[in-house]
């Protein structure tokens, strides 16, 4: 009964690992094909059998091929961080809490990172690599509304702070993925929007805006 107990408590570990492995045979298929034949010139069947897996199985793990562009999860590092900043903080001290804590890391750190932002730079004028994108991003943005509002205690059909702050953070997210400016850390960009802030809280501050 003990030896089958830990045999059953291993499992869920050995399903992991296989999980893990399937899908780092389907994305690494992909990008091969990616770079050698193009994102248009490549079909989900062609990635199937490069990665040796049933057509059912890629759906699975990756809605679709433009996916396979962006990390997994993109973005819940930085916003599970921000959710997880001391209660004490502002919404900005909590931001920048969540970009020290994750170094500002949009997808998940891999060693292919470099190489599929690379090829997402490359493809990102493909229309369906474009509206994609632009999924992703508003993704994003809907889940900071969701945290910014929790952590304000306000609801955000109401108090515009919430979609103010998200559209700030969605902003740069679209231009640093759809606008190809991705060159630039998630941390200049936040440094940027708070300096731009600053002048213009400045401003309003002199009566120069009403």
């Amino acid at each position: 009964m003990q030896g089958q107990g830990t045999d059953t408590a291993a499992e869920p570990g050995l399903r992991d690992r296989k999980r893990a492995r399937t899908r780092q045979a389907i994305r690494t298929a992909g990008l091969d094909l990616f770079e050698e034949q193009g994102f248009e010139g490549t079909t989900v069947d062609q990635i199937c059998r490069r990665a040796d897996v049933a057509h059912r199985t890629f759906f699975r793990y990756y809605e679709c091929k433009e996916a396979l562009l962006f990390g997994m999860d993109f973005g819940a590092a930085v916003l599970d961080a921000f959710a997880a900043a001391p209660a004490g903080l502002d919404l900005w001290a909590a931001f920048d809490h969540a970009v020290a804590t994750t170094d500002g890391e949009l997808e998940e750190p891999a060693e292919h990172s470099v190489r599929r932002r690379a090829l997402r730079h490359r493809f990102i004028g493909v229309r369906s690599v474009h509206d994609f994108g632009l999924t992703v991003v508003d993704a994003f943005s809907q889940r900071a509304v969701a945290i910014a509002a929790e952590r304000l205690g306000v609801d955000p059909a109401v108090d515009l702070r919430p979609q103010a702050f998200a559209a700030l953070l969605a902003g740069m997210t679209r231009q640093r993925i759809v606008g190809g400016a991705e060159v630039r850390s998630l941390r200049d960009w936040v440094s940027a929007f708070r300096d731009v802030l600053g002048a213009f809280e400045r401003a309003a501050a002199a009566g120069a805006v009403r």
